[in-house]
């Protein structure tokens, strides 16, 4: 086991290998007493799928296409913000985000994803992708106070990945950008984009 909070860090995974290579990610998540909180798979079949233990039993695409490169980045992290939300990135763009609840898992146990991250665990016999792992503090919690104007918009995108399923993770990442002066909603994408304007 490693000490790993995730309530207050991020969690880089470094891979090298080919898509149809078979290997996998393969990292557990443990919280206090070693209790298993949850987990992630991630499957170099074919395609790019993943798998969240202690929520589904079966394997599903990532619905934005990871990037091509042999060498990949992943940064998983997890949003409490309103439930549980595990969020996943690769070469800096977002591919996964998900709310874990009782809708979208089939594993009666799936809320034991509510409790603390304290320890991750890589089973070597399983995962045969990581290369290379560390933690990232996450950004300070800042109170901002944010305000809805209809009909409107900001113009131009803030630098990096800019475009967020959630607007509670889209607040996330504007708090914490320079450049970010607002939130713009996508009607055409459903996406929450980080503009660059503020009028």
């Amino acid at each position: 086991y490693y000490d790993a909070n995730l309530e207050k860090n991020a969690l880089l995974i470094r891979t090298d290998s080919a898509l149809g290579s078979g290997k996998q990610l393969f990292v557990y998540f443990y919280g206090q007493d070693e209790f298993m909180v949850g987990g992630i798979v991630i499957r170099f079949g074919k395609t790019l799928e993943y798998r969240l233990w202690v929520c589904s039993t079966f394997y599903t695409v990532f619905p934005t296409t990871p990037s091509t490169a042999t060498k990949k980045l992943w940064i998983i992290t997890i949003d409490r913000t309103a439930g549980v939300r595990l969020i996943v990135h690769c070469n800096g763009e977002e591919v996964l985000n998900t709310v874990i609840s009782a809708k979208t898992c089939n594993w009666r146990n799936w809320n034991h994803w509510t409790k603390d991250i304290e320890k991750i665990l890589f089973r070597s016999s399983w995962d045969t992708a990581s290369e290379y792992y560390k933690l990232q503090p996450l950004p300070s919690k800042v109170t901002h106070i944010w305000c809805k104007y209809d009909g409107m918009y900001l113009s131009g995108y803030s630098r990096g990945v800019h475009n967020y399923s959630s607007l509670s993770q889209a607040e996330t990442q504007c708090s914490t950008r320079n450049d970010c002066g607002g939130i713009t909603y996508e009607p055409k994408s459903g996406r929450y984009t980080l503009r660059r304007g503020t009028d």
